[in-house]
């Protein structure tokens, strides 16, 4: 089995070794393809530790490589470029991607920042195939994951991600066995790679409840927090709810 294997952070180093454990594979029957961000450097290097074939390039413009090396499989993790035509042809479609929401529900990006913002009580995890759509392909696999009051745009990060490391193989098995999927349905929505409302908003336009949300939509550290504008036109960082309460006059 041949693989090609696009990824970037956290969940593509989680699925990579549920990938290498659990099937008959080695690091020379996978090749590589992911992003050089100092975000991405420890599964930069754990590939260099475990001597896998990877690279920077964008996996669209190597079509010459991944049809020599003939994979039978495409795996797709929070990795940043559209997948072409092309390329899925090689595997005749058979590609996978592990997409952070319950398709076709935010489609895109910041798919959890967003489900905070719009108030979701549950989001989830979707393996779908990929087509030449954006997040629209057939659904292999969905797990549902519940919204706690407490939670942030971390926290939901590292939870689905776990959600994908131990449901990888049902779902790549899934695909081995060419089963075709289910179409998606319900209400489809999209939102960009762009941060909301540019990370900022007017204090004195939000409600209490509101503002809660947009802290703990933007609490993703080491970036920066909820920034709010206050009344004098100044700027303060929130990362906290009981910070937040204090500028609501709550104790």
């Amino acid at each position: 089995m041949r693989i090609i294997f696009c990824g970037y952070g956290r969940a593509s180093l989680e699925c990579l070794y549920q990938l290498m454990g659990n099937y008959d594979i080695d690091s020379s029957d996978v090749i590589i393809f992911t992003h050089d961000t100092s975000e991405n450097s420890e599964f930069i290097n754990h590939l260099r530790v475990n001597n896998f074939k990877f690279t920077y390039e964008n996996v669209n413009n190597c079509f010459d490589l991944i049809r020599e090396f003939s994979p039978n499989y495409l795996l797709s993790i929070y990795y940043r470029y559209i997948i072409s035509t092309d390329i899925l042809n090689i595997v005749d479609y058979k590609a996978m991607n592990l997409h952070p929401s319950l398709l076709p529900a935010y489609r895109g990006a910041k798919s959890s920042v967003w489900a905070i913002l719009n108030n979701e009580k549950y989001t989830g995890i979707s393996f779908h195939y990929i087509d030449k759509g954006v997040d629209t392909g057939r659904i292999i696999l969905t797990k549902e994951l519940l919204i706690k009051q407490e939670d942030t745009a971390f926290s939901l990060y590292h939870k689905l991600i776990g959600l994908f490391s131990s449901h990888f193989c049902r779902a790549f098995d899934l695909v081995i066995a060419n089963y075709n999927g289910v179409e998606q349905t319900g209400r489809p929505s999209y939102y960009s790679r762009k941060l909301p409302y540019d990370g900022k908003m007017k204090l004195n336009d939000l409600n209490l409840e509101d503002a809660r949300r947009f802290v703990r939509a933007m609490y993703f550290p080491p970036h920066e927090g909820a920034i709010f504008i206050l009344k004098d036109g100044s700027e303060v960082e929130i990362n906290s709810i009981e910070r937040l309460h204090h500028y609501f006059g709550v104790s």
